[in-house]
């Protein structure tokens, strides 16, 4: 019978983590985008990503705007919110994946995330203040019969483990290339 908790099929998900183990190459692949900015502040980006775990998918489509405040139409989420939504929707996934293959059964699980930001560096007004985030916020809400320390000891562990808070918190090298027409 299949296992499943938290909405995960732990069979499925133990198949996936032997399969890495056996071949570390296989947790390895590319996550490409493709953003045109269509007017104002509004853009579109095209999501696919290219993985040896799973076969190529269809590719996602999201908008990206910013508020009136910047001159925006309010129509989407702006780059700065997207980074939060990435940070809380990996730390979720990954909780509820480390959870399920503990066999911690979770009821409810809620993020809540905050960032201050300073606009002065973004519009060249000071060299002293980021041009991003100032700090983030994260609070977890989660509802289980495990204990406290479980609860604790897994969120440390999801913390650790995070994609997206590895992204926010070190420094990636980013290459720049200007393509010409």
């Amino acid at each position: 019978m299949t296992r499943i908790v938290n909405g995960i099929n732990v069979d499925e998900l133990e198949k996936i983590i032997g399969q890495i183990e056996g071949d570390p190459e296989r947790a390895k692949f590319t996550i490409r985008t493709e953003t045109e900015w269509k007017t104002g502040c509004l853009s579109k980006t095209f999501i696919k990503r290219s993985s040896k775990v799973e076969n190529d998918g269809h590719p996602f489509v999201v908008e990206s705007d910013e508020p009136p405040a910047l001159l925006g139409s309010d129509l989407a989420p702006n780059a700065v919110e997207f980074v939060l939504h990435g940070l809380a929707s990996c730390l979720a996934v990954g909780f509820s994946l480390r959870a399920a293959h503990s066999g911690m059964d979770i009821k409810r699980l809620k993020f809540f995330l905050a960032g201050d930001i300073d606009l002065n560096n973004f519009f060249g007004f000071s060299e002293e203040v980021r041009p991003g985030l100032q700090n983030v916020n994260v609070k977890c809400q989660i509802e289980t019969n495990s204990s406290p320390e479980e609860v604790e000891s897994l969120l440390m562990e999801v913390l650790k483990r995070s994609a997206v808070m590895d992204v926010v918190k070190n420094e990636v090298p980013i290459s720049v290339e200007l393509l010409k027409e």
